[in-house]
């Protein structure tokens, strides 16, 4: 063994990342098989023992040249081939995981369908896009990491990332002993550098890290979406959750370099440490940004705002404030647990828990800045540094009436914004909610009622209904549905109309029917048993007297016309004939009818005598 102790002897050194470590995790050490800081020293003292004097005894005719590779091995072997090492000759580099590449090697066999890995990253070297290659399971440009230079700092190396903030390093190697002097200081620099904002939907780059650990993963039978979640006391190690659980897991003790150490501030990782950078860019610098973004400021450029909501009323989303743009330290927090859920959105598509669709905790990218939304069972936090570039409407998503509110803080500067950013209007917002209740479908024993989902338009906390075309891109919420009409179905007797008396003249019957009914949750009525029945059954039968014993009406003569050029009215008289004056209503004559008369419209005119 050249006298080196695995690394887990040595408390300093049993981060489980070399090739000495105690226990070797597929997947998650990243390719890297160099030796640890302490694997070098227990050679290095093996070589400067006495135990090293059997390496002189040896035999020169049974030595072998060994020749070192100039070049990395996976210079040497491409991915294809690489494939052909681990899985057969018909094997090669399965195309579809271009994107993962270093993080495991996936692979194809001719005779099989699916791709498939042993979760051993590709060899360091391999090429993963255009002038990039592999090197301890990260893609990085070519000349992305800084050569050890004899004595003198080397040049610094390219960003750790390609957007938002990341780190640059250079390092210097301590001259060998033959050289005289003594070497002081670090071997290792960092300073912070700056890029583009990462565009819209690339995740948080703790985030990624522990989504590229779920695609490494993912050959197991349970596959696990995991988020970031940051360890207080280890800020610099990727513990990661799986998403819907809050079940952290320690995945490796160093994230990559340029990780955030936390929520906010320009303290990054490097090596697995937090460096306390300056907000002036420089390591160990004491600047600070005060509380209105100004590094080394006194704090008197911005204002805070800070205020309470409370809102009960109603089931769907209320906008309880809209977040100027240019805003910082935004905090919004719910003063205890409660079934509801905050929203937050802007003025484009980015948003969290919007669209009835509920996050899980994590950082998202929304008006310019990085959100951090915290959720512990009933209990919900959101923050940001900030500034933002747009305006930020602040909802609440509200089940069963139920909310004991939530407190907000942010600051805002004094002096007036950019034009392109103070002289924006807030434009609406259009999202589903539930604009009221639909009638139950049953009328007893238990029925259902669902809500009425609406396209609404929210826009200054005023909240009006509008056409559904406006919500067609959003996706729309399944109804509310509540109980009613619990009551049990009664039983009652029903009846028929008697039917016409069986004498037309004289005493006789009538009948109708009657029958105990059961009432249906639709309404329907069905026959039940007689003794089901509360009270006693209604007659079913009556005595009645005819009326036509004798004849009828009798009717007059029609007077003239009321009117004679036009229509008028001519009238009657109609009498009842029978003794006993029991004439049928529904048989009598009428009195007066409509006329017309034209008689009198035409008169004879003369004129003059002629001479």
């Amino acid at each position: 063994s050249m006298g080196i102790n695995h690394d887990n002897d040595h408390p300093s050194c049993a981060d489980g990342l070399h090739i000495m470590s105690g226990e070797w995790i597929k997947g998650q050490n990243l390719g890297d098989v160099s030796w640890s800081r302490c694997s070098r020293e227990d050679l290095e003292r093996f070589l400067r023992s006495k135990a090293s004097n059997c390496l002189l005894q040896t035999n020169p005719q049974s030595l072998n040249s060994v020749i070192i590779p100039s070049k990395l091995p996976g210079m040497t072997y491409t991915a294809d081939e690489q494939c052909q090492i681990l899985f057969g000759p018909t094997a090669s580099f399965c195309q579809e995981m271009q994107h993962v590449i270093c993080t495991g090697l996936w692979c194809k066999v001719e005779s099989e369908k699916e791709c498939k890995t042993k979760l051993d990253p590709p060899m360091d070297g391999t090429d993963c896009d255009t002038g990039k290659w592999c090197k301890a399971g990260e893609c990085i440009n070519r000349t992305s990491f800084a050569e050890h230079v004899e004595g003198e700092w080397s040049t610094w190396s390219p960003c750790s990332r390609s957007c938002n903030t990341g780190i640059s390093s250079r390092q210097r190697k301590c001259p060998g002993s033959g050289l005289e002097g003594e070497c002081h200081g670090p071997t290792m620099q960092y300073r912070v550098c700056e890029n583009p904002s990462c565009p819209a939907g690339v995740p948080a780059f703790r985030d990624w890290q522990c989504q590229a650990f779920s695609a490494r993963s993912s050959y197991q039978k349970h596959v696990h979406q995991w988020h970031a979640v940051i360890d207080d006391e280890k800020p610099c190690a990727l513990f990661c959750s799986p998403a819907g659980k809050d079940q952290p897991v320690l995945l490796t003790e160093k994230v990559m370099d340029g990780t955030s150490c936390g929520q906010h501030g320009l303290d990054v990782c490097a090596d697995g440490r937090c460096q306390k950078f300056g907000c002036d860019g420089i390591l160990g610098s004491l600047a600070r940004e005060d509380h209105c973004g100004v590094c080394n400021g006194n704090g008197k450029s911005c204002k805070v705002i800070k205020g309470d909501f409370n809102h009960t009323r109603g089931a769907g989303y209320v906008e309880a404030l809209v977040i100027p743009a240019g805003a910082r330290r935004i905090k919004v927090v719910e003063e205890k647990p409660a079934r509801s859920y905050l929203a937050l959105r802007d003025a484009g598509k980015q948003s969290i828990n919007s669209d009835w669709k509920i996050e899980h905790s994590g950082t998202f990218n929304i008006a310019g800045t990085t959100v951090h939304y915290v959720r512990r069972g009933l209990w919900e936090k959101i923050s940001a540094k900030g500034p933002t570039t747009s305006p930020l409407h602040l909802l609440v998503l509200l089940f069963h009436d139920q909310s004991y509110g939530l407190h907000y803080e942010y600051t805002i500067p004094l002096d007036p914004l950019p034009e392109n950013q103070s002289s924006k209007v807030p434009e609406p917002l259009f999202m589903w909610t539930h604009s009221g209740w639909e009638d139950c479908d049953a009328v007893c024993g238990g029925g259902e009622r669902k809500t009425t989902v609406s396209c609404t338009k929210i826009m200054n906390k005023n909240i009006s209904l509008v056409d559904n075309k406006k919500c067609k891109y959003l996706t729309k919420p399944e109804p509310q549905i509540r109980k009613c009409n619990e009551q049990p179905c009664q039983t009652r007797w029903m009846m028929t109309e008697w039917t016409p008396c069986s004498r037309t003249c004289g005493k006789g019957t009538q009948n109708r029917q009657v029958a105990c009914t059961q009432q249906l949750r639709n309404g329907t009525l069905i026959r039940a048993r007689e003794r089901d029945c509360l009270g006693p059954k209604p007659a079913s039968a009556q005595r009645c007297e005819g009326q036509d014993c004798m004849t009828v009406w009798e009717a007059g003569v029609w007077s003239e016309c009321s009117v004679k050029c036009g229509k008028g009215v001519r009238h009657r008289t109609v009498r009842c004939t029978n003794p006993r004056k029991k004439c049928v209503l529904s048989t009598r004559p009428k009195e007066a009818e409509d006329c017309e008369d034209y008689s009198k419209c035409y008169v004879w005119r003369m004129g003059d005598w002629s001479k």
